[in-house]
């Protein structure tokens, strides 16, 4: 039994090193005039069939010889960044710690943030305000500076929250009347900014509407190819005032019991169609789709009248070094390849930050890619054959010695 378990791992590893990995389809990339680094836009066919991570996806030279790229998408998000206020005063005696900071633009803030050394003191404080720095009234007389434990850093983040105030000069009085001073580096506020990403259009798309009985419209968005939308834009022309509730989503089939199958309606994303905005934003979540579904409730409203729907996807680039008199081609769409690992990502500060953009060009099905490998399994091909021949007899007469000994026991 041992015998034929190793013989069969064996035959699983050689089975996986000499299968060829295949691509569903292929886009071609126009060759260059020079060399040097280029921006390929991935276009709504290509990521539409890419897998969520968009890992793959491979370059190939005219050689079927593999080309490391960058993969870059701009994802929106938010920015924290420290911003310090101008420090007009410091005193420090032996009871305390007076610090006088001045908001400048006066603008209202209920919030400081302390950027200290570590310490393992418990202080008490206290905050005062004034709009000319002498005449001073308080904000908050209970503050306790209590230690937190940083492992990873030397120094550590505190912030102090306070009714919202707009005076142009604030006091912290730090009591030191126990222990030594806390060593402060720097006192400001956190602000937030809010990142948006870069999109480029779906081509192409079309929807239809369809006014129902039961007091709902159902909009059927169609792409024209398989496509990962990452924002649909909404704009209604009729009537002037509204406020509806809707739903974006995909009807799926359900497989039951007895070969039946239940249709749902899968809801990807919930939002408000409100006439106080003229355009209706919504994020989608990133997944494959051809067609989208959208549910307006009417109630005894009359139904919209929808203008127009745009739909986009986050832009997606490869960023390669190409080089001219060479032709290259994309090849991509293949569930079982795992992401590529590239040197490139440890110098991705090297490339320069404008590079020229070359687009794909005729996107279609392909019958099969391979992926060139020096090994020597790929370079003696019969060897492989001859392999799983071998294993293929080795394995029969061991299931034949198994039987035979089964029946004379």
């Amino acid at each position: 039994m041992n015998r034929l378990l190793s013989l069969t791992t064996v035959f699983v590893l050689i089975w996986e090193i000499g299968r060829t990995q295949s691509f569903d389809f292929r886009a071609g990339i126009p060759p260059v005039t020079q060399p040097g680094y280029y921006r390929i836009p991935l276009p709504p066919a290509v990521v539409g069939r890419l897998n969520a991570a968009k890992t793959d996806i491979r370059l190939y030279d005219d050689q079927n010889r593999e080309i490391p790229y960058l993969l870059t998408q701009k994802q929106p998000g938010e920015h924290v960044q420290f911003r310090e206020y101008e420090l007009v005063g410091k005193t420090t005696t032996s009871v305390s710690t007076q610090l006088v900071l001045r908001n400048g633009n006066k603008t209202p803030i209920n919030s400081i943030g302390l950027i200290l050394k570590n310490t393992n003191l418990r202080k008490k404080a206290r905050l005062s305000g004034s709009n000319d720095g002498k005449t001073w009234y308080g904000i908050e007389d209970d503050y306790w500076l209590e230690p937190v434990s940083n492992s990873r850093a030397t120094s550590e983040a505190k912030i102090l929250g306070f009714p919202l105030s707009d005076y142009e000069y604030y006091q912290l009085e730090i009591n030191d009347s126990l222990s030594a001073p806390l060593n402060i580096l720097k006192i400001g506020y956190y602000t937030t900014t809010t990142e948006a990403g870069n999109y480029s259009d779906i081509p192409g798309i079309s929807f239809t509407q369809r006014d129902s009985s039961d007091h709902k419209s159902y909009v059927h968005i169609t792409f024209p190819t398989p496509s990962r939308p990452d924002k649909l834009t909404i704009s209604v022309q009729s009537p002037d005032q509204y406020r509806r509730s809707a739903a974006l989503g995909q009807f799926r089939i359900q497989k039951k019991k007895r070969n039946r199958r239940h249709r749902f309606f899968e809801t990807l994303k919930r939002f408000e169609l409100n006439s106080m905005d003229s355009l209706h934003t919504v994020l989608l979540p990133n997944q494959p789709t051809k067609d989208l579904f959208l549910i307006i409730e009417n109630q005894n409203n009359v139904p919209l009248t929808l203008g127009n729907i745009k739909a986009q996807q986050l832009s997606t680039e490869l960023l390669a070094k190409l080089k001219p008199g060479e032709s290259y081609h994309l090849a991509f769409s293949n569930p079982t390849v795992g992401a590529p690992a590239y040197d490139l990502v440890f110098f991705k500060d090297k490339i320069p930050a404008n590079l020229p953009v070359i687009q794909t060009s005729h996107i279609g099905p392909l019958v099969e890619v391979q992926v060139v490998s020096n090994s020597f399994f790929t370079e003696n091909n019969w060897l492989i054959w001859l392999a799983i021949g071998l294993v293929v007899v080795l394995l029969s007469y061991f299931s034949y010695q198994m039987v035979t000994d089964m029946k004379n026991r």
